[in-house]
């Protein structure tokens, strides 16, 4: 009996709500000197930027020296936080920067993991299923701009606008990208 391939679904599911108003108010308090303000803000965002550096890097440790950039960068910003309008969009934002600085420094450099399946694996931090395992490892297959698409609008639930906002592209181009991902992983998906 021959295994017939699975047929790739992906939905977006619910958009997670970003509290832009709170977010806003933490960033005046950080501002202001409230450093339980720092605190907060990271227990809001942490895991959604460890999410975007993992898929811009496939290696746990150089996204959480992404996560820890993004917040010193904000401990030590001060008043230009406060024309901050998307708290959120802002902070993937300087994520993407601290990576891209990190891949132009020659002493820094990102390989790519020897063990495609394991990276897959620690991709989503969670027991998944065979199926879902499979398309985890297709994801981390993808070229980086591309998996990065896929984890800002998929799992993060950021509109085309703002995923392309912060990656500094065009909504038009995000969503290319987004489309060329799918259609790559409906090609890997269908392989096996």
């Amino acid at each position: 009996m021959t295994k017939m391939p699975r047929a790739l679904v992906i939905s977006t599911g619910v958009r997670r709500a970003r509290g832009g108003r709170r977010d806003a108010g933490a960033f005046r308090r950080l501002v202001r000197g409230d450093r339980d303000a720092l605190a907060d803000l990271y227990d809001a965002h942490a895991a959604s930027l460890f999410r975007h550096g993992l898929a811009l890097t496939r290696s746990r440790s150089d996204a959480e020296d992404l996560v820890q950039a993004v917040f010193l960068k904000l401990a030590t910003t001060g008043a230009p936080l406060l024309a901050v309008r998307n708290p959120a969009n802002y902070l993937h934002r300087i994520l993407r920067a601290a990576w891209i600085d990190a891949r132009r420094r020659p002493a820094v450099q990102f390989e790519e993991p020897a063990d495609l399946d394991a990276d897959a694996r620690a991709f989503d931090c969670r027991d998944v299923t065979e199926a879902a395992i499979d398309v985890t490892t297709a994801v981390a297959r993808l070229p980086a701009v591309q998996r990065e698409i896929v984890a800002l609008h998929l799992i993060e639930g950021f509109s085309f606008r703002e995923a392309g906002r912060i990656t500094g592209v065009s909504m038009f181009t995000a969503a290319s990208r987004y489309r060329v991902a799918l259609e790559r992983l409906r090609q890997m998906m269908g392989r096996r």
